[in-house]
């Protein structure tokens, strides 16, 4: 079973982080800021897609179908990270 994973790793804290490796590899400054935005947007979702794949690997696959149901139920973030936190070993 393939958990729903969209949306799931998001938030100020990874934005943060994709602004911060944009604005380490120094790109250069004639860039239009549509060019940034859309390299913003990339590294966004592969950086998503690599948490909720860790995530996804990491989730017993008996608990998959549950966490199914708490992402579909429009949990709060809390809410999913103390499900995820109970059910993913350290």
């Amino acid at each position: 079973m393939k958990a729903k994973t969209k949306g799931l790793a998001g938030g100020a804290d990874l934005q943060t982080y994709v602004d911060r490796l944009v604005e380490e590899k120094k790109f250069p400054e004639d860039l239009g800021s549509e060019v940034m935005d859309q390299i913003k947007s990339d590294i966004m979702s592969q950086v998503e897609d690599r948490i909720n794949a860790v995530i996804i690997d990491n989730l017993p696959e008996d608990k998959l179908e549950e966490f199914n149901k708490l992402l579909d139920s429009d949990a709060k973030d809390a809410e999913v990270q103390g499900f995820l936190s109970a059910n993913i070993p350290d």
